[in-house]
């Protein structure tokens, strides 16, 4: 389940442009993304409200990760959003960019019967819980195409 916590992501985006005086005077700027936060609709529904906001307008570069990274560390961009933790420290280390903000997560969130067939209710570990799965056989679609009480 990927959750998108747009307020966060607002004051991220408004404290990273608005820092230097050059962006507001701009009125554009370039954001590289990687095409799963673009697909995500996460940018189709803050850039409206942080144009009206700033009066900014912001173009979206969708990329792989390694490519937004490396448009950020041409200058081609103002603002990098990407999903590799370690990469993203390592382009800050390196001067690339002043500060890192983490912006969107994954859960993995495994549903089964009340019944708790694997024995892993309550686990944290989304691996464990899966090969536990697998190897106690409870998987199988049939459990799943159960009807279920309204």
């Amino acid at each position: 389940m990927l959750r998108l916590p747009t307020l966060a992501v607002f004051a991220a985006l408004t404290s990273a442009l608005l820092g230097p005086a050059s962006y507001a005077e701009e009125k554009s700027i370039v954001v590289a993304s990687t095409t799963s936060t673009q697909d995500s609709g996460l940018f189709s529904h803050i850039l409206p409200l942080f144009k009206t906001k700033t009066g900014i307008d912001v173009m979206v570069l969708a990329q792989g990760t390694g490519q937004a990274l490396d448009t950020g560390r041409r200058g081609d961009a103002d603002v990098v959003f990407v999903h590799a933790k370690a990469a993203e420290k390592k382009f800050v280390a390196d001067g690339f960019g002043v500060k890192r903000y983490p912006v969107l997560y994954n859960d993995f969130i495994l549903i089964g019967p009340k019944s708790d067939l694997a024995g892993i209710n309550g686990g944290k570990d989304i691996v464990a819980a899966l090969k536990a799965v697998k190897e106690k056989g409870t998987g199988s679609s049939h459990e799943c195409s159960k009807p279920r009480p309204h």
